[in-house]
């Protein structure tokens, strides 16, 4: 697969390929960094978020945005062929942080040794609950089905069963548990790895992208002024049939959306409103219990892991016996 996406890759000497990856986490607002980044006249966003170009080294298959192509690396150039000077060019797909090593040499391999690589994480058992959420507003799992049966369908299915594309909904346990993958992408990128917090996403959001415009050396000042609004946000719905017909468009014609954000945004809202509808889901002190102890010892190697790298401004699910979900 290495040989396949280089042989495509040389074919030609002056290629717009992104230098800047948001390669994780799910669930972790990338949406919205992606989407505050785009706002940057010094970074010039993928067409579509989530190319999934690299994801083959993750699940041994293309993603179906590459099934009905003979050339998948023009396609993928495709998603980049509107950029211009930008001293950056962004593609965010969080799928990609549990490919690990395999998936993280390939993506150094095809897009040079200098790409930048920014991974978010987030408290994994808000995480854990978003994603929830999320697979039931994707109309993936029953709207009926508690988050206590969804924990126990999740950890009755085999890891060799889970770890298989068609059966991502179920992972949702595994995708909280950081330390086992972050080490690789330190491992190959190493100072070009950036890890950011869903905490300062949420609560600073400024603060965060001045951060992140300072480690890419580019001015923060756009902003100082801008209005920024949570992105892909977890939202049920009371029509099934209207949810069902909200999701075909919104995929079918997701290019669009993004180069029109005021456009999506005013319809999105629109929605929301016609057929959004809040969870409700009673998250028990039994259920953050069990959580708790399921992600207490990886939180505590992923802290290691960190401050070992020199993170020293750790969110408070990270510090020591610390480890409970923010909110209910």
């Amino acid at each position: 697969m290495t040989s396949l996406i280089n042989g495509q890759k040389n074919s030609t000497t002056k290629e717009k390929l992104p230098n800047l990856v948001i390669a994780g986490v799910v669930k972790g607002g990338t949406t919205s960094i992606y989407s505050y980044l785009s706002l940057h006249p010094e970074i010039c966003c993928s067409s579509v978020k989530e190319t999934c170009y690299f994801s083959i080294y993750r699940y041994g298959q293309w993603d179906s945005r590459y099934r009905n192509t003979t050339n998948p690396h023009q396609q993928y150039r495709q998603y980049f062929a509107h950029c211009e000077n930008q001293k950056y060019i962004l593609e965010a797909t969080p799928g990609y942080f549990e490919g690990g090593s395999k998936l993280a040499n390939a993506i150094q391999d095809c897009l040079g040794n200098e790409v930048k690589i920014i991974i978010v994480l987030r408290n994994p058992i808000d995480r854990f609950i978003s994603f929830y959420k999320y697979k039931k507003s994707m109309m993936e799992i029953k709207q009926t089905l508690t988050i206590k049966e969804y924990i126990e369908q999740c950890q009755q299915l085999p890891l060799s069963e889970k770890i298989k594309q068609e059966n991502d909904t179920y992972w949702g346990i595994e995708g909280g548990f950081y330390d086992l993958y972050l080490p690789e992408w330190f491992d190959t990128f190493n100072h070009n790895v950036k890890v950011a917090f869903f905490d300062q996403l949420k609560n600073n959001p400024k603060s965060l992208l001045q951060d992140l415009c300072q480690w890419l050396e580019i001015d923060p000042a756009i902003y100082d002024t801008a209005h920024l609004t949570v992105e892909n946000k977890s939202m049920g719905y009371n029509n099934k049939l209207l949810q069902q017909i909200a999701l075909l468009i919104n995929n079918s014609l997701e290019k669009f959306w993004r180069s029109q954000p005021k456009l999506k945004t005013n319809l999105r809202n629109f929605y929301y409103a016609l057929n959004g509808n809040f969870y409700k889901e009673n998250v028990t002190d039994e259920v953050l219990e069990q959580l708790e102890s399921i992600y207490a010892p990886h939180n505590k190697r992923l802290r290691e892991q960190l401050t070992d790298r020199g993170y020293t401004n750790l969110p408070t699910w990270l510090t020591e016996n610390n480890y409970i979900a923010s909110d209910k």
